[in-house]
């Protein structure tokens, strides 16, 4: 069981997150009981042995191939060895690393190898969020403002300095996704968002998928689509949202009716961490395929929206045959004018994750 003391509690976001997950059962890890999770080894064909060519020096088996040159572009951090090694003790056949706050694996961690790990993410992701963004966020949305003097503030939002790129994409996406929360709060008691039983294409479409899609453009132009996507390799063959960049995905992202149960958010979960995986390989195969040099820092992105919660997560490898799966962030959707402040974490949330995915579109550039 993980005891942290009270001083980590208070010095680390991630922390924080761990314990505010109040449920009894982990609602998204099934990973434990899964044995047919896809890895390097598994998911990477082997050139076909029907025309019996031979391997010339300069080629090699793309299975060998992919997990050599992978391997040797892999780089792990002292607290994440110590993490590995005790995955690999207790599920040793899981090619899944869950380190998620509300994981059953997270909690079996013992604190002197989870804090470290997870002010070692802090530092990574906390400080994605510039000063200044902060400020802004934290001083537009803490204005006592009538209801209707709120689009015109939005109207008024511009960028002096046109040389920060961040503050400029953050008043394009408020301008872009504000004033469909405005128009929803102004309706009172027929504001959807008031209501739990809201159709999934509504809760998801008009509100969740356009906040992501504009973050994602403006900030790591990335272009992501919704709706009932039909795919061809993953799990169920249906997403309701996918983000590429150039010919790559990278993005997976998937909801639930608010009404939904638990059962549900498990299942969809599962679902989303194994296309990760599919994406993740897929991206691999494809550079070692054409013989292109991989990206130093390559990760996949992923979210899921349940009930009126959205949690944004990403993927990357981590040596052995094994992923790790990384919560960003997690944010409530704002439901009325009395919820104005929760913008600033709800939208802090989406540009953390839309800055971690233009960290890959940089090092795909390199």
């Amino acid at each position: 069981e993980v005891m942290i003391n009270a001083k980590d509690q208070e010095t680390s976001p991630q922390i924080k997150r761990f314990f505010k997950s109040n449920k009894p059962k982990e609602i998204i890890d099934t990973y434990e009981k899964s044995s047919n999770l896809l890895t390097l080894e598994t998911y990477i064909p082997v050139e076909s042995s029907d025309q019996n060519r031979k391997i010339d020096d300069d080629q090699m088996d793309p299975n060998v191939m992919s997990q050599d040159i992978f391997e040797s572009e892999f780089h792990c951090s002292e607290n994440m060895m110590s993490i590995c090694q005790y995955h690999n003790d207790i599920y040793s056949n899981d090619s899944l690393i869950d380190l998620r706050p509300n994981s059953n694996f997270t909690k079996q961690l013992p604190s002197n190898i989870l804090v470290p790990y997870l002010e070692e993410l802090d530092d990574r992701i906390e400080s994605l969020i510039p000063s200044n963004i902060h400020n802004f966020l934290t001083k537009f949305f803490g204005q006592n403002l009538a209801d209707g003097d709120w689009n015109d503030k939005i109207d008024d939002l511009q960028c002096s300095d046109k040389t920060d790129h961040l503050m400029v994409s953050t008043i394009r996406i408020l301008r872009r996704t504000l004033p469909i929360f405005i128009m929803a709060f102004s309706l009172g008691p027929n504001n959807p968002l008031l209501n739990l039983t809201t159709l999934k294409r509504t809760h998801l479409n008009e509100f969740v998928h356009p906040c992501l899609q504009v973050s994602l453009w403006y900030i790591s132009s990335i272009s992501y689509e919704f709706g009932e996507i039909t795919t061809n390799n993953d799990l169920r063959k249906y997403a309701d949202g996918l983000g590429y960049l150039d010919k790559y995905r990278l993005v997976y992202m998937e909801g639930l009716r608010p009404n939904n149960k638990d059962e549900k958010a498990i299942a969809d979960a599962s679902k989303i961490s194994k296309n990760l995986q599919n994406i993740f390989l897929s991206v691999v195969n494809d550079n070692v395929k054409y013989r292109r040099r991989l990206p130093k820092s390559l990760a996949v992105f992923g979210g899921q929206s349940f009930l009126n919660q959205i949690h944004l997560q990403f993927m990357d490898y981590c040596g052995g045959g094994k992923f790790r799966l990384n919560e960003v962030d997690n944010a409530k959707l704002p439901r009325d004018f009395t919820e104005m402040g929760d913008f600033v974490f709800f939208y802090e949330c989406i540009i953390k994750w839309a800055l971690l995915a233009r960290e890959v579109k940089e090092a795909f550039e390199e």
